[in-house]
């Protein structure tokens, strides 16, 4: 009778090891999507951060390109002031002449 008991708990002792890797195996296979989804979003969200860091780098460049422009059209403003001031003395100057020969 004794190996009979000995053996219904090898039995149980096997059934019970056979739950725990059961278990076990469980948690790994869970652990390991886990991973491989934290890895697909890692790529993902990279991918993502790498669009974004495209678009300010263009931001950037289209910032300093405004910049320029706002620059050079203050640059034309005060050319074409000039030019109108140079233009009204000119006429001034002509006029002056016309009826100074009157």
């Amino acid at each position: 009778m004794k190996k009979t008991k000995d053996n219904d708990q090898l039995t149980l002792a096997g059934t019970e090891e056979a739950e725990i890797l059961g278990r076990l195996s469980e948690r790994v296979e869970k652990a390991v999507e886990t991973i491989q989804e934290l890895r697909r979003e890692r790529e993902q969200l990279r991918a993502r951060i790498d669009q974004l860091e495209a678009r300010v780098k263009d931001s950037d460049e289209a910032s300093t390109r405004l910049e320029t422009l706002e620059e050079e059209q203050d640059r034309l403003k005060k050319e074409r002031g000039e030019i109108r001031n140079r233009i009204e003395s000119i006429l001034s100057n002509l006029e002056a002449l016309e009826t100074t020969e009157e």
